[in-house]
């Protein structure tokens, strides 16, 4: 017996429910958890000095899992999403492709927020970081200058890893036999 079945159109199914998800702010959460417990999760930002890959979704599958178990649990959960824009990564990239480094970050965290909104995470989105945007790093730097003034920062002298390609420090995570992984 022959079954003739409609293809499964997923993206038609995805961009369904997503824009209902957006509609109805699921994922958005008030500062008043109104007598629930609140659960804080936070994923590393990704660094807008490309596109996503299958490596950012793999490191932002299980915590989206963890969030949507919570609030199962009925936990209020702020689960924000941010991209980490301000250094030397993204600033490499658009010189690497002769851009604006500003117009070149902006236009990849719109494509990367497009990619990861597709996903369909379950990020509040009215509480995105993004770290480049003088809002935000005015915070960080007034933080600094008070641990400065503070003598809880201080210019000193000491081994690191330095590439002169990326023209920065490297973590020990990212050095690999003696040379930035990267390059």
């Amino acid at each position: 017996m022959l079954y003739i079945h409609k293809k499964f159109n997923h993206q038609e199914i995805e961009k369904k429910w997503q824009e209902k998800w957006r509609e109805e702010k699921l994922y958005e959460v008030s500062d008043d958890p109104e007598g629930k417990e609140k659960q804080y999760i936070l994923t590393e930002y990704p660094y807008p000095s490309g596109n996503l890959h299958i490596g950012h979704w793999h490191a932002f599958a299980v915590p989206d899992i963890f969030a949507r178990t919570k609030r199962m649990q009925g936990k209020h959960v702020l689960y924000p999403v941010g991209f980490d824009s301000f250094g030397l990564p993204a600033e490499n990239a658009a010189i690497k492709n002769k851009l604006d480094p500003k117009k070149w970050t902006y236009d990849n965290i719109d494509r990367m927020t497009s990619q990861l909104e597709s996903m369909g995470n379950s990020y509040d989105w009215s509480r995105k970081v993004i770290t480049s945007d003088p809002e935000y790093y005015r915070w960080t730097q007034w933080i600094f200058l008070q641990l400065f003034k503070n003598n809880l920062a201080y210019r000193g002298i000491g081994i690191v890893n330095w590439c002169p390609s990326c023209n920065t420090v490297r973590a020990n995570e990212q050095v690999v036999n003696g040379e930035c992984e990267r390059c």
